[in-house]
């Protein structure tokens, strides 16, 4: 596995989109926190109160409020590492690697094993990324810090790994099937409006089921936090059946994979 890590490591480096994009979603994981304290404080100069309440204190980046906020907001930037994998998978039929890969002894489930390598590290990479931020901006900005409230919640970085793991593999089984790199980044940016546009029209009594959609199904992982600010209630723990349907998910993505490799002439 390691082997086949290494392997496809070192066809991602020679691509500069592979780097950049990934630079750009390390900036963007760091800054973030930077930019909503920053929007606190403008808030706070323009004389926004609300309720009498001094907008710096919103607990926005306090223990152990930060880890679902920060894990949540974070999902909207997957795209990144997403056309990353999709660059990747795509230039292997583009420049027919994965014919030559499979004529030099490679199987199709080498090949699977060595892309799910790399979806793995950056999954746990990002994830690792997350944490760290995390942690450092809410011991920076935590007042009156006790330490048991320091990883309360951080389950959600684990969510958040999943999250992230289960559409990029998702990104994967579309790059298999559509091979283009800008028809499969299309087809991953509409999933979500068409499975909200399906869900419009099933009747009330079936609802549930739309939650079983693959990206509605990522999205149950994070529950939006927000809302718990201006007093609703909200999801604030990371649901086991929700990890369930994703794990799920996960395995039936790597299954049409292999099966799609296998019934196709590479």
């Amino acid at each position: 596995m390691l082997k086949l890590l290494k392997i496809d490591l070192k066809k991602l480096a020679n691509y500069r989109a592979f780097w950049v994009l990934n630079i750009m979603y390390g900036v963007l994981i760091i800054s973030i926190p930077v930019v909503v304290l920053e929007f606190l404080k403008w808030l706070k100069e323009k004389g926004a109160e609300f309720d009498n309440f001094d907008p710096m204190k919103i607990p926005v980046l306090y223990f152990p409020d930060i880890w679902q906020n920060i894990t949540f907001v974070y999902t909207f930037l997957k795209i990144f590492l997403a056309i990353v994998v999709v660059i990747s998978i795509s230039n292997e039929f583009s420049y027919k690697t994965i014919r030559q890969n499979i004529i030099d002894g490679f199987s199709r489930m080498d090949f699977i094993k060595s892309k799910m390598g790399t979806i793995l590290l950056l999954s746990v990479g990002s994830a690792l990324l997350v944490f760290i931020t995390g942690l450092l901006t809410g011991l920076l900005y935590t007042p009156d810090l006790e330490a048991g409230d320091v990883f309360n919640g951080s389950e959600f970085i684990l969510a958040y790994f999943l999250d992230l793991f289960c559409y990029l593999t998702l990104a994967f089984l579309l790059t298999v099937l559509f091979k283009r790199s800008a028809l499969t980044v299309f087809m991953l940016l509409l999933i979500s409006p068409i499975e909200s546009t399906i869900a419009a029209f099933f009747p009330d009594n079936l609802k549930f089921i739309t939650e079983y959609f693959p990206i509605h199904a990522i999205n149950n992982l994070i529950a939006f936090p927000f809302s718990r600010y201006w007093f609703q209630e909200i999801q604030d723990y990371v649901s086991i059946p929700a990890v369930g349907v994703v794990v799920i998910y996960i395995a039936a993505f790597v299954y049409a994979i292999y099966y799609k490799l296998k019934s196709s002439d590479l």
